[in-house]
């Protein structure tokens, strides 16, 4: 096994160059949003295939009707889950917008950072520096958790 400090740590970028640290830190951003991006994609299109099942049955159901008055209730059922179909198409829309948006930035930053890119992702990740914590975070913590309150059990 090697102890030596150089050899266990992963090199790390240079924490000097303020210009280049930024650079890191934005890109581990983007890359947080991008991730994020693309597993609510994955829920989106799970909520459009739902909303575009709901909105085909209801459609069919009222297809059935012979009644005119029950005809034109289900009218209302399938405008109603229409509604919800294109709200659901629309979100997923944007959110893919979104993620080609940040997967442009992150591809353009990879081919900017090169090799440094992974360090300052494992630097970054490792140190919990991925996203900074100013005053208004504090307080909004403060007021959900105050750590000097009695334990409630």
């Amino acid at each position: 096994m090697n102890t030596e400090p150089g050899k266990i740590l992963a090199p790390s970028p240079d924490l000097d160059n303020e210009d280049l640290w930024v650079r890191g830190r934005v890109y581990v951003h983007f890359k947080r949003l991008l991730g994020e991006a693309e597993a609510h994609i994955s829920d989106l299109e799970r909520d459009v295939a739902r909303a575009q099942y709901e909105y085909e049955i209801a459609q069919r159901i009222r297809d059935r009707m012979t009644d005119a008055e029950a005809r034109q209730d289900w009218d209302i059922q399938v405008s109603v889950t229409h509604d919800f179909m294109v709200m659901a198409e629309h979100e997923l829309a944007e959110e893919t917008e979104n993620a080609a948006y940040y997967r442009a930035m992150v591809a353009e930053m990879e081919a900017d950072l090169g090799d440094k890119a992974q360090v300052y992702e494992d630097t970054l990740s490792e140190l919990y520096w991925e996203e900074e914590w100013d005053e208004e975070d504090l307080d909004e913590l403060y007021d959900e958790f105050d750590p000097f309150d009695s334990i409630p059990f």
